[in-house]
């Protein structure tokens, strides 16, 4: 099985974080007004999610988008299943309370 070394593992962090999908934890601490120390304290605590590469820390930009209230994709798909399926079972009643 072959091994990634660390510079491989380091231009992959690198191209992640240029995607925008991810924040370091300096970033992610700018974006929100905390310290970094605060940040990979919480980071620590698993209170917000992030992936780890070697010494690096990439929090996901969802992690960002719940704290500030942003209705991320993975939200959007949620809501989308939830009405297709409120529809789906009682599109009859909806329909008829909409005719009165």
């Amino acid at each position: 099985m072959p091994t990634i070394d660390k510079m491989q593992l380091k231009l992959y962090a690198v191209f992640i974080m240029q995607q925008k999908d991810f924040y370091t934890i300096p970033e992610f601490a700018n974006e929100i007004g905390l310290s970094r120390s605060q940040v990979f304290r919480i980071v620590k605590k698993g209170e917000i999610k992030a992936q780890r590469f070697g010494k690096l820390y990439l929090i996901p930009k969802e992690e960002l988008d719940h704290l500030t209230g942003d209705v991320t994709q993975n939200d959007r798909d949620s809501i989308k299943d939830g009405v297709e399926k409120v529809l789906e079972e009682y599109g009859e009643v909806i329909r008829e309370l909409g005719d009165k």
